[in-house]
């Protein structure tokens, strides 16, 4: 399952007019009034979010691994159900089994911003030596790497600069994958279930 959220943070911009006054003499009545007006406009952090191809390679309906390569366009810019990998909920694994998303994140609104992924593993219903079989990794357009097991669950990129900064009209791609390792304790993880949310952030960039 996959969830985005992104943080707002409001960018206030102040005009502030010159005011005057003037004094008469102190036996004058003359005065002049000088009004003035603030100017308040707030900036708006527009994110979207698209899958521009997704990479799988798992067992077919005869058990026998192969890839596939799906090139439609999938928007996940509005909340979903839907998980950037296609897996299912009846979808079976095994090891070898990979699924590679090349994502854009494109910046509509009127600041820039950085952005980092955050793993959530959800260790109550799910098994954890099966979460420590999987891992998953992101790699942005500018080359930044990172990588967690499932079952850490790592925030992956959450400083000043994340894994990109996008600059207000345009778009960067990045690239995130699940892999299933192969190791000697594979047969542990027979019939069992993980389950894990990714969220997508962005944050205005004020360095």
């Amino acid at each position: 399952m996959k969830r985005r959220s992104k943080i707002i943070l409001v960018v206030i911009a102040l005009v502030l007019c010159c005011v005057a006054s003037v004094t008469g003499a102190t036996y004058g009545l003359l005065y002049e009034t000088f009004s003035t007006r603030n100017h308040l406009i707030a900036g708006s952090l527009k994110v979207t979010l698209v899958r521009q191809q997704l990479i799988s390679k798992n067992i077919d309906s005869n058990g026998n691994m192969r890839s596939v390569i799906d090139d439609s366009v999938k928007d996940f810019t509005s909340s979903t159900q839907d998980n950037i990998f296609g897996i299912g909920t009846d979808t079976l694994l095994v090891p070898g089994s990979s699924f590679t998303a090349e994502m854009k994140i494109g910046n509509n609104g009127d600041v820039a911003f950085y952005y980092y992924v955050e793993v959530i593993f959800n260790s109550v219903i799910s098994d954890s030596e099966f979460a420590s079989m999987l891992k998953f990794s992101v790699e942005s357009e500018g080359g930044v790497k990172k990588e967690t097991l499932i079952k850490d669950g790592l925030t992956l990129g959450e400083n000043d600069q994340g894994l990109g900064l996008v600059q207000v009209g345009a778009s960067e791609s990045f690239t995130v994958k699940l892999e299933y390792l192969d190791n000697d304790k594979n047969n542990n993880a027979e019939n069992k279930v993980v389950i894990f949310d990714l969220l997508v952030h962005a944050e205005q960039q004020v360095n």
